[in-house]
């Protein structure tokens, strides 16, 4: 797991409505693949996932998938947000199976999102522009 945070970190440290023709494209580990229509992003595939930086560059998503050891949503998040090095972090959300915080990042507004999927989890970092980050990840799915 602390592999996947440091790349996490460092992905989301380096500063989705499709239509028949969107750019949808694959990523993740071969036990929880997802998709995501990249029009207008770039993509760079890391370790259990992807780092989307946007065409004008004012936002960077990281979407990453492993295993959750049995932990909750809310304890791997945390760890995330600690690990990552961020200030004033608050909680935005809190459910049976997804916890969200909120807060800076070297300067830059951050949330992260972390969703626990059977014996998965499902961690998504936002980090500039949040409305269009959020936009960005309405496109994400599982493959089918």
């Amino acid at each position: 797991m602390k592999k996947i945070i440091a790349s996490l970190l460092f992905a989301a440290c380096l500063g989705f409505a499709g239509n028949a023709s969107a750019a949808v494209q694959e990523f993740g580990p071969d036990f929880a693949r997802f998709v995501i229509d990249v029009k207008d992003w770039t993509a760079t595939p890391i370790a259990n996932g992807a780092q989307f930086i946007s065409a004008d560059k004012t936002c960077s998503v990281v979407i990453a998938v492993d295993k959750n050891g049995g932990q909750t949503a809310e304890a791997i998040c945390k760890a995330i947000a600690q690990q990552s090095g961020m200030s004033d972090a608050q909680e935005v959300s809190k459910a049976a199976d997804t916890y969200v915080v909120k807060g800076t990042v070297q300067g830059q507004t951050t949330m992260i999102s972390v969703s626990i999927q059977n014996d998965n989890f499902y961690c998504i970092s936002i980090t500039g522009d949040i409305q269009k980050g959020s936009s960005f990840i309405d496109t994400l799915d599982e493959k089918k």
